[in-house]
């Protein structure tokens, strides 16, 4: 996907973290770069300790600057009515819908939704649960979502040390996952 936006020019030492990722499986797609700022990680992380030890997450804002580069922008944290719990947590679907439309007009119409974070309390990997792939999977054939490769973080260990795994999913040319491996962002 590409958004005719001409590609930014990150600073790492500014508070952006770049990765360039690698799939941990045969390559489906082409490499993908995730920027994605250390405030923004923080903020996942201290929602994620807020919960602890239930589950939690929300949306991801952003774009696609080209058709193998995404920028998080920002992050919508659960809604007043998500549903927290050590397994699983529930999106508060329409809280969330009003907090990306506030900060989609903010940014001039150009950052959007581009996908989800959730938590994984207590978990060794940050591997996706079957109800993870089925839910991206319903993203991805969403008309209201407009994600066609959306991306998925998962926040897995515990208050201590979260650590982050992001994926980004496609249906196209057929389904796949492609785990992006994010190296040493603490």
């Amino acid at each position: 996907l590409h958004l005719g936006l001409r590609r930014p020019r990150w600073d790492p030492r500014a508070g952006m973290a770049q990765k360039q990722f690698a799939a941990s499986f045969p390559m489906l797609m082409s490499p993908v770069t995730v920027w994605l700022s250390t405030r923004t990680l923080s903020s996942l992380k201290t929602e994620a300790d807020r919960q602890f030890p239930l589950e939690t997450g929300g949306a991801l804002i952003g774009y696609w600057s080209d058709a193998d580069t995404v920028v998080v922008t920002e992050f919508v944290g659960p809604g007043p009515d998500s549903v927290h719990r050590r397994y699983s947590y529930q999106h508060d679907h329409e809280w969330e819908a009003a907090q990306i439309a506030v900060l989609y007009h903010r940014s001039g119409r150009s950052h959007v939704y581009i996908g989800d974070w959730h938590s994984h309390p207590e978990a060794s990997s940050g591997d996706l649960s079957g109800t993870d792939r089925r839910s991206i999977r319903r993203v991805i054939k969403s008309r209201e979502a407009r994600a066609r490769r959306p991306l998925m973080i998962v926040l897995f260990g515990n208050h201590e040390r979260w650590t982050p795994s992001v994926w980004v999913a496609t249906l196209e040319p057929r389904w796949g996952w492609q785990q992006l491996l994010i190296g040493a962002v603490k």
